[in-house]
């Protein structure tokens, strides 16, 4: 995750990078141009602009609202509902858009498994050869951070926003992520249901819950290169059950 900080000045929202390099802010700028030339519910990127050797800023759109995750947290299990329906049908929204010309979500897994420091090298044999056996490469648009903190809603409309990992991959990992998340949330006494946001998401995209449950072992892999031992060592469950 990048180390930022955020704020306005003259009615835009600047995102501060304080360690990432010039290339990487650049990369972010033209993943978020690309999405919002979409025409998705994005806030347009304006510029960016080094102000150091470590530090550059990324100028876009203000969004003045809350975070879905307060649209249910602490409201019940109908509000946590639609929360979940507002996030599957914004995520559907986004994989049916071609982004053949962004990065591709399966090469970034890759070198990810491949430079995790808490992974055997049988374990990273394993999941690129699990990736592997998942056939054709897709080109769907994949956010590859969606969860309810990256969903806005301003009282008109949710904008989805926090694009820097934007991808051209498959749907399926994209939800798989998304699952994780809710399920790592929910290990953590957070009032969150996976299940259902899966079942959601399967009914709304036409995708089966084996094939976003495939791709579990490999999120794993990707997210248990983290420094908190408690969180990584329940991660690392989810890598070392067999795999399918």
């Amino acid at each position: 995750m990048a180390d930022v900080e955020i704020y306005t000045e003259n009615g835009k929202l600047i995102k501060l990078y304080l360690s990432d390099t010039y290339e990487y802010v650049e990369q972010a700028y033209h993943r978020q141009r690309f999405v919002h030339s979409a025409g998705l519910p994005v806030p347009a990127a304006y510029g960016i602009k080094r102000i150091n050797e470590t530090q550059t800023a990324l100028e876009m759109e203000y969004i003045n609202g809350k975070p879905l995750v307060d649209m249910y947290e602490g409201k019940g299990e109908e509000m946590l509902a639609e929360a979940n329906r507002i996030m599957v049908r914004l995520q559907c929204q986004i994989a049916s858009v071609d982004a053949s010309g962004l990065p591709n979500l399966t090469d970034f897994y890759k070198h990810e498994i491949a430079t995790n420091p808490y992974l055997t090298e049988q374990k990273k044999d394993e999941l690129l050869a699990l990736m592997r056996s998942f056939g054709r490469e897709k080109t769907n648009l994949c956010h590859g951070d969606i969860h309810p903190h990256n969903i806005m809603y301003n009282g008109d409309k949710y904008w989805i926003i926090d694009w820097e990992e934007a991808s051209n991959g498959d749907p399926a990992a994209d939800a798989c992520m998304s699952y994780f998340y809710t399920v790592r949330w929910a290990a953590k006494g957070n009032n969150r249901s996976a299940e259902q946001y899966l079942q959601m998401f399967c009914e709304e995209s036409g995708i089966l819950s084996k094939e976003v449950l495939a791709w579990l072992p490999v999120i794993a892999g990707v997210q248990s290169n983290i420094n908190d031992d408690e969180d990584r060592r329940f991660i690392l469950e989810f890598i070392n059950r067999p795999l399918a």
